[in-house]
């Protein structure tokens, strides 16, 4: 596989995304659209194929051995569960359409406004061989499938995800059309991090102990990840542009106690202009906020510089 995003190497797998691997190239800046022949409303459950493609899918990345899932539903949403070293689980959750009038069959997959269209069949052993080699919002549908097209085996019907399984869903902009790149893998290590708070009491202190792998450095940017305060209290996530055009980032999960409970704050803020480097550290919430306080020369990701 080429270069991917590092939200698409979790795992550091051809596997792992090529499926996140739609986050790691341009995104599409309008958001998804119904397509001709594809299926908006939630797929009948009388068509073969359909029945087929519903349910739960495995095959072992080969890069670290382990177990990927892919959940396909009627209502056409598809979570991705990837496993997490303490053996527990998180899904990622995006949506999905199909056409099942081509040879091969298609299938786009949806997440936060983008789109990344490939291709699927069914083989005649029963597997799901599915087209992931260069599959990013922008680039055409691929026609034939290649030598890196991934053969799953299905291993049940049931759409429903299992008990305990975290979701990790990126947040969607408010105000802006969607997120950078950067903003979406921040704001999803916030989310892994708020997830391994709420199970273990503290803080991840790098990405090993999220039992998530990556090299933590793309075509765009640099990324670096710490714990800071006392004890732990809290964990940083700096995006360092590295094109002079584009902006820098910095996420931050905080422990805080609300009612004398422990809970996590989290956000993003971004530079005002473009900048090589990141932000500095932002404040925890006052006078009542829910939101982080970003320092001067930055905002909020879901709001515009003043």
């Amino acid at each position: 596989m080429n270069r991917f995003h590092p939200v698409g190497r979790l795992l550091a797998s051809s596997l792992l995304l090529a499926l996140l691997g739609m986050l790691g190239t341009a995104i599409s800046t309008q958001p998804a659209r119904a397509m001709a022949g594809l299926t908006t409303q939630p797929i009948s459950p009388n068509r073969v194929a359909v029945n087929q493609l519903l349910g739960q899918w495995q095959a072992k990345d080969p890069s670290s051995g382990k177990i990927i899932t892919l959940i396909f539903t009627p209502e056409n949403k598809l979570f991705i569960v990837l496993p997490a070293r303490d053996g527990s689980s998180v899904a990622i959750k995006m949506g999905y359409q199909v056409n099942l009038t081509t040879q091969p069959m298609q299938l786009d997959m949806i997440l936060s406004g983008s789109k990344a269209m490939t291709i699927f069949e069914f083989t005649s052993q029963g597997k799901l061989r599915l087209e992931l080699d260069g599959i990013t919002p922008g680039n055409t549908r691929p026609y034939n499938f290649t030598a890196k097209a991934v053969l799953l085996s299905k291993i049940s019907d049931v759409t429903t995800l299992p008990k305990n399984v975290q979701v990790v869903e990126p947040e969607k902009p408010k105000d802006k059309p969607r997120q950078n790149i950067a903003e979406q893998f921040i704001s999803i290590l916030n989310r892994y991090q708020q997830a391994y708070y709420l199970k273990t009491g503290k803080l991840a202190a790098n990405l090993e102990e999220l039992g998530i792998i990556t090299n933590l450095d793309s075509e765009s940017y640099r990324y670096q990840m710490v714990l800071q305060g006392e004890k732990g209290s809290s964990a940083i996530i700096t995006a360092q542009a590295k094109i002079s055009e584009m902006p820098s980032y910095i996420g931050a999960v905080f422990v805080s106690k609300i009612n004398g409970k422990a809970t996590t704050v989290a956000g993003i803020c971004a530079t005002n202009q473009p900048s090589t480097s990141p932000p500095t550290m932002p404040q925890l919430p006052n006078n009542g906020s829910s939101e982080i306080q970003c320092p001067p020369g930055s905002h909020l990701v879901q709001s515009p510089p003043k």
